[in-house]
C-alpha cells in the first residue's frame, strides 16, 4: 500500500476527495447591506464547507453545486473507490469569502483529509442561484483536473470544454 506522502496519490486522494465530498445547504442573500453581505459570508462559508463535508448525504451537496444533476453521475463513480472511501473523512475550512457581485464571491479555503491538510490556500467561486449559494461549476471542475486532465473522457461533459 501506498503512503500518503507520495505526490502522486495525495494529489489524486485530494482530488477525489473534493470531488467525491459535496455540499449542505444553507442560503443568503447577495444584497449590498451589511446585513446581507454577513448573511451571505454565513452562507457561502457553511455550504462550502458541506461540499467537503464526507459525512454529508451526497444528494443533499450535490444540490449545492451548480449543475449538480451533471456531475452526479462523475461524483457517485469517484465515491465507489479506494480514494472515494477515503473521502469520508474529508472536509474544509474557509479562510475568507469576498461577495464581489450580489451573484458571484471569491472564497478561500483548504481541503483536509482526517484534519490534515490536503489542499491549501485554494480559491474557488460561489454564484447565488434560485436563493442558494452555491459552488460555481468552474470550482468544481478544477478539483476534477487534479485528477483528470481537461478533456479526459472521465471527467463529466460539463467539465471537458
Amino acid at each position: 500500500m501506498r503512503s500518503l506522502h507520495w505526490p502522486g496519490l495525495r494529489q489524486a486522494s485530494a482530488a477525489l476527495a473534493a470531488t467525491g465530498c459535496l455540499i449542505l445547504a444553507a442560503c443568503g442573500g447577495g444584497g449590498g447591506s451589511a446585513a446581507s453581505q454577513k448573511a451571505a459570508v454565513a452562507a457561502i462559508t457553511a455550504n462550502w464547507k458541506t461540499v467537503f463535508d464526507g459525512k454529508a448525504p451526497l444528494p443533499r451537496r450535490l444540490a449545492l453545486v451548480q449543475d449538480g444533476p451533471q456531475v452526479a453521475a462523475f461524483v457517485q463513480a469517484q465515491a465507489k473507490t479506494s480514494f472515494g472511501a477515503a473521502a469520508a473523512g474529508s472536509s474544509a475550512t474557509v479562510s475568507s469569502v469576498t461577495i464581489a457581485s450580489p451573484s458571484q464571491a471569491t472564497v478561500h479555503y483548504e481541503v483536509l483529509l482526517l484534519g490534515t491538510p490536503l489542499l491549501k490556500n485554494q480559491v474557488g467561486t460561489a454564484v447565488y442561484l434560485n436563493g442558494t449559494w452555491k459552488v460555481a461549476i468552474a470550482s468544481f471542475c478544477g478539483l476534477a483536473y487534479l485528477q483528470y486532465p481537461k478533456g479526459s473522457p472521465k471527467l463529466p461533459a460539463v467539465c471537458r470544454s
